[in-house]
């Protein structure tokens, strides 16, 4: 039952990403985010466009520009910043990868590397959990970004699926019905 659940999820969340990756444009101001919520563990897939983190959308050109872009990345590399877990899950962040072609990240999709001037960042959260069905709720910093007004989330959760649109200040993602 476990693996078959874990294999629902899992699913359901790549279906959610491709679906997002092909029908959504590329918007200033709006970011998405799939969350994944499962028995031990909760995934949370962001895109964003660099603009709303950085104010540009390539790689930097000065040093200040790499200044800022270093600390955007060292923040987004801190999983328990940018999202903190309902406690009740009793979560732990447990890996953050992130990739995009114009900061030389990661293995992004070769396709963003063609797209000159709307430049993304893809990030992947996961953390583990004792029960991950157990968190109520998201909440997230992403908002600190000044540039970013809306964030567009999907998920997949025991209870099904859903949405949900955050704008800002709300910071409190309710993952269900």
């Amino acid at each position: 039952m476990k693996t078959t659940t874990s294999l629902v999820l899992a699913t359901s969340l790549c279906a959610m990403s491709l679906a997002r990756a092909a029908g959504h444009a590329h918007v200033h101001g709006i970011a998405s985010l799939d969350v994944a919520v499962e028995a031990h563990k909760l995934t949370l897939q962001l895109s964003v466009p660099l603009d709303n983190l950085l104010g540009f959308e390539r790689a930097p050109r000065s040093d200040a520009e790499r200044r800022q872009t270093d600390a955007v990345v060292a923040k987004l590399r801190q999983a328990d910043v940018v999202f903190r877990i309902d406690p009740a899950a009793g979560c732990q962040p447990a890996g953050v990868t992130l990739t995009s072609a114009a900061l030389k990240l990661g293995t992004p999709d070769p396709e963003e590397a063609q797209e000159e001037g709307h430049a993304d960042i893809d990030a992947s959260y996961e953390f583990t959990c004792a029960d991950g069905n157990r968190a109520a709720y998201v909440e997230t910093s992403l908002f600190d970004f000044q540039r970013l007004q809306r964030l567009d989330v999907q998920i997949a959760g025991p209870s099904g699926q859903l949405k949900r649109t955050l704008k800002r200040p709300e910071r409190r993602i309710v993952l269900a019905r």
